[in-house]
């Protein structure tokens, strides 16, 4: 069954309300205002049971000039118009207005009802008709069937009903998206149920216990309790429903008007990247304009930046930025429409196709050239890897593949099939600890020349060190330190290049194929010296503080120094512990010395007994202790040393 809205459309008091009670025996003015002035204020909502069984919603508009906020709010769900027009009047200001707009949402089947033929004769009815085809001409609705029709006498509902129920086969339903999403028209609290909204479903699907967020917003999340769709009680709402959900976790407070529901926590935003298209009966835009923005049922202020134009004239298009002045929650190919400060004239709309742009400064040829590569991708293309592409050219960082399909509303496994089909080499996909992630290839390729860059630098300034940079001293240095994407891609990147014969493992870090260490003339002196300082020490722990200073009167840096020292214990020729370091003859000596004595000794012995078989200080005896029990060749019970087994194996 098909899931679709039609939506009416018109001048004020051109019968559009009267025809669809009379279409569905339910009257969408539920306001007492509205029964004293007889127009239509709110968006009305009711439905129409056809004989093939489909049952479409149905959003009656209002038609006067000062509603057209409420009039674009309702056309945003529609997926065909019904275009009234009353016979004893003909064309009307909102008329043109209306179908503007219908065609800036790129709403392209409907059908033209014209009303109130029971106040005229033939002779009008048919220079009405004549009127309204020349009208309709080059529009969207130029083919469209014109049914005449009296909600007061019946005549031509059923031939409607018939047009309706034909038109139904050629409409194609929306895109269903990889997540639901719902603007919320209304909000009301019934005693018993609760809180109600009502809206039309954007995207993908929502069922009874499901979660949701209410956005833009905090990650507080609402639970549907229950929910209803052309009055009836059913267990799921699909895209293109019209639908009434019953939420629990919801108070009055939290809703703003343009607030969406869905079942993942879009980001939302305040700059967006566009098409837009004016009007004919608008003035020309200059660089900077400010307008009234709506899309769905959000309506802001915002500021218009031309970006491939100088001024954007009447029935022209332009490639713009949109600057909001509050945040909404906005997906790539919805459309929007703009009016003047004064909310007295429509302006124009278009389409959007970045939600999350960089701040476009300065107006370049590149950029103009990048932008329509985006859009050509985003709104015309249907190649799923030229959006993914274009979506990491513009972001140059990682990705995880379900947030890339989020990000261009399509679905993970279709976009992992598609670049896995595809063989254009602008993507780089990695498969790390059971996630796929995409860059941009040239991103990816500007990362592997940094790694070597950074490994060489490294290698040059610390040539006494075998080892290089672990994952998260690249992330630091890549910017990646917070994001745990950008580490995981780091991973998958090293690995290429391990298997590029490029980099390999020493301990947990990552060092240049081919780096080896060797000992210049300079270096060589520094480090016979080094060695001396701290045999020197003979049988007391080593001071770093005297043996920094003696380094600063050899010319050696505190960071030279650490390299050296580095060196000496990867060369076992001294110890290092917790940043102390002793020699490793020291440390051999005692050694033997110890477990010699230990091997006779069935209690042990204790630290001062220890102290006095080498003959050292307390904390030297300490120092060679704790490298003793990290060995594992002895081990301290209470105040005893004892020998453990792979210290009887070493003697």
């Amino acid at each position: 069954m098909k899931h679709l809205i039609m939506g009416t459309a018109g001048h004020v008091d051109h019968g559009k309300t009267a025809l669809i009670k009379a279409l569905t025996g339910i009257d969408c003015d539920t306001h007492k205002q509205e029964k004293e002035r007889g127009i239509t204020i709110n968006l009305g909502f009711s439905h129409l049971d056809l004989p093939s069984g489909t049952s479409i919603g149905i959003i009656d508009v209002p038609g006067h000039k000062n509603l057209i906020k409420t009039m674009v709010a309702g056309a945003f769900g529609i997926d065909f118009v019904l275009l009234v027009i009353a016979a004893d009047s003909g064309i009307m200001p909102q008329t043109i207005e209306h179908l503007n707009i219908i065609e800036m949402l790129g709403v392209k089947k409907g059908i033209i009802a014209l009303t109130k033929i029971d106040l005229v004769d033939e002779e009008t009815l048919e220079l009405a008709e004549l009127e309204i085809i020349e009208y309709l001409e080059g529009s969207s609705l130029e083919n469209a069937p014109i049914v005449s029709v009296s909600a007061v006498t019946g005549q031509g509902l059923n031939e409607l009903i018939e047009h309706i129920a034909s038109i139904i086969p050629e409409i194609s339903e929306k895109e269903k998206g990889s997540f639901f999403r719902m603007y919320i028209d209304r909000i009301f609290n019934i005693t018993g149920i609760g809180y109600v909204v009502t809206g039309s479903v954007m995207n993908g699907e929502a069922e009874t216990g499901q979660e949701l967020f209410l956005l833009p917003g905090s990650r507080k999340k609402t639970k549907i309790k229950s929910i209803e769709r052309h009055g009836k009680q059913i267990k799921k709402i699909f895209c293109g429903d019209r639908a009434a959900i019953n939420l629990s976790g919801l108070k009055i407070d939290d809703y703003k008007r343009g607030m969406v529901l869905s079942d993942i926590h879009i980001k939302e935003t305040r700059i967006i990247d566009a098409v837009l298209s004016l009007f004919d009966v608008t003035a020309q835009l200059g660089i900077w304009s400010t307008v009234i923005f709506h899309s769905g049922t959000i309506e802001c202020m915002a500021k218009i930046h031309l970006l491939d134009k100088k001024e954007l004239n009447p029935k022209n298009k332009a490639v713009v930025q949109i600057h909001l002045d509050k945040p909404a929650v906005l997906q790539k190919k919805d459309k929007f429409i703009i009016r003047n400060t004064s909310n007295k004239l429509t302006l124009g709309g278009g389409v959007i196709f970045d939600t999350s742009p960089l701040h476009h400064r300065r107006r370049t040829p590149k950029l103009i050239e990048s932008l329509n590569e985006v859009i050509e991708a985003t709104l015309y293309s249907l190649s799923l890897f030229e959006k993914a592409k274009n979506e990491l050219k513009k972001e140059k960082k990682p990705f995880l593949s379900d947030d890339l399909a989020k990000n261009i509303n399509t679905d993970e496994k279709e976009i992992i099939l598609e670049l896995k089909e595809n063989r254009d080499a602008g993507i780089q996909l990695y498969h790390v600890d059971g996630k796929y992630i995409l860059i941009y290839a040239q991103t990816d390729k500007k990362n592997y020349d940094k790694i070597i860059d950074y490994l060489t630098q490294w290698h040059q300034k610390n040539p006494l060190l075998e080892r290089g940079f672990d994952v998260n001293a690249f992330a630091g240095k890549m910017g990646y330190s917070s994001d745990n994407t950008g580490k995981k891609y780091l991973k998958g990147l090293l690995q290429k290049m391990h298997e590029d014969e490029v980099v390999e493992r020493t301990e947990s870090t990552w060092r240049l194929v081919g780096h080896s260490v060797k000992p210049d003339p300079k270096t060589l002196k520094q480090l016979n010296w080094l060695e001396d300082e701290l045999k020197n020490f003979q049988m007391q722990k080593p001071v770093m503080v005297e043996i920094e200073s003696s380094a600063r009167l050899n010319m050696i840096t505190k960071d030279r120094l650490k390299m050296l020292l580095a060196y000496l214990a990867n060369t076992n020729q001294v110890y290092s512990h917790n940043n102390d370091y002793i020699h490793s003859s020291v440390v051999d000596r005692c050694r033997k010395t110890l477990l010699h004595d230990l091997k006779n000794r069935e209690n042990g012995i204790n630290e001062k007994e220890f102290r006095l078989l080498i003959n050292g200080t307390k904390k030297i005896c300490q120092l060679l202790l704790d490298i003793y029990e990290k060995e594992n060749i002895v081990v301290k019970k209470s105040f005893f040393i004892h020998i453990t087994e792979k210290g009887k194996e070493l003697l």
